[in-house]
């Protein structure tokens, strides 16, 4: 199995400007209005030197800041839905995270939320065929709120299979500072339609590698509480594969 590494850089999302990889789309993303972009960052794909040693041209990358979520996080259990018109789709927020009293639900993205609820799981049924996204809000007694989009598909088109969660996701701490981290990732993974590989912190997008990576270094992973560190395929239309991942503690 090829393997090759990649740092990226974390301190918020991360849009690849290069030909070949693309802005990730349709893992939840950053709240929204969260500042104005931060310097350059740089993205490394390396390839193996005469002495065995990794070197690569750095890929200029602009890096937005994710801001902070005040105590909620929406989340969702699944990166997409899928289902004919006519059928049912259970929307759960219940693993979201903080001190959440009301979830706003925008079922077709126009900005407009169309249901409001004090309880997490939102069932709905699309009469027609659609394509576009689920826009979830959380927000808690104080008015803190967070913003998650997911992506939904309504055909009568045969649901396609997604591509399958890698397996053995591991994170190696390769230094510590002041409770900010550089961390490794590692994954196994034979799935021939895995075009690229993309990389999420606590559920935001982090960026993207070449489809031959199995391992990716990340920075600047501040470590005040637990953080969830994922792993999932992408497809070369973008379509998006299952999650696997594992939590790094909180440091010490």
């Amino acid at each position: 199995m090829t393997r090759s590494a990649a740092k990226l850089a974390t301190a918020g999302l991360v849009l690849v400007l290069d030909a070949g990889c693309a802005e990730v789309a349709g893992i939840p993303s950053a709240p929204l209005n969260t500042g104005i972009p931060s310097p350059l960052a740089t993205i490394h794909q390396p390839g193996p030197t005469p002495s065995g040693q990794q070197t690569g041209s750095p890929v200029q990358v602009t890096v937005i800041p994710l801001g902070r979520n005040n105590g909620v996080e929406a989340r969702l259990p699944i990166n997409g839905y899928f289902a004919a018109p006519g059928m049912e789709i259970r929307f759960d927020a219940s693993s979201s995270i903080g001190a959440v009293n009301q979830y706003e639900w925008d079922l077709d993205g126009d900005g407009d939320y169309d249901a409001t609820s004090s309880e997490p799981v939102l069932k709905h049924t699309y009469a027609h065929e659609f394509e576009g996204e689920m826009i979830l809000r959380v927000s808690n007694m104080v008015g803190s709120s967070h913003v998650l989009k997911t992506p939904v598909h309504v055909s009568a088109m045969p649901m396609p299979q997604p591509l399958a969660a890698p397996r053995n996701v591991q994170v190696e701490v390769l230094s510590t500072v002041d409770g900010v981290s550089e961390i490794r990732v590692t994954w196994e993974s034979d799935d021939p339609a895995a075009y690229s590989w993309a990389v999420a912190i606590n559920g935001f997008p982090a960026g993207r590698v070449e489809r031959s990576a199995r391992s990716v270094n990340v920075t600047d992973i501040r470590r005040e509480a637990d953080v969830l560190v994922e792993i999932l395929g992408v497809t070369q239309d973008m379509a998006l594969g299952l999650r696997a991942g594992t939590t790094l503690p909180a440091a010490k």
